[in-house]
């Protein structure tokens, strides 16, 4: 759903490297990054299923809970990350009722007849209306 690209799209990598090395080791750990991940997409999943081919907001709200769950992991957790989270639950209490799509679907299946021609306002004929009686 979503990957590290995602998260330094929000944070930088020296960031992404803090946040994920609990080892000291100097590196980025995966492991790490993927256990947060996982618990975001648990939270989500609290309260809708998660789609196949998630909306550009949903994707969002994972990164998002995926960094805070990171910050939380290492204890570095802010007024602003808490009121981050409740936003986020906010969106997806909104996505569980319905009023937010939470799947990109291609529901465009409305076709055109190259071949018509008569459009609305084009008339075959080239009369012209009678406008006697109008002034």
């Amino acid at each position: 759903m979503i990957n590290n690209e995602d998260l330094l799209k929000e944070i930088s990598s020296q960031q992404l490297l803090e946040l994920s090395d609990i080892n000291a080791t100097g590196t980025i750990n995966q492991n790490v990054i993927d256990d947060a991940l996982n618990d975001a997409i648990s939270f989500i999943e609290s309260f809708i299923v998660m789609p196949a081919q998630p909306t550009p907001l949903l994707k969002k709200i994972s990164v998002d809970l995926t960094i805070y769950e990171l910050k939380r992991k290492n204890e570095l957790l802010s007024d602003e990350d808490k009121e981050l989270k409740k936003e986020c639950e906010a969106y997806l209490l909104k996505m569980s009722n319905g009023k937010l799509k939470t799947e990109i679907t291609s529901t465009s299946t409305a076709s055109f007849d190259e071949t018509h021609t008569n459009f609305a306002f084009r008339h075959n004929t080239r009369r012209r209306v009678n406008t006697k009686g109008f002034r």
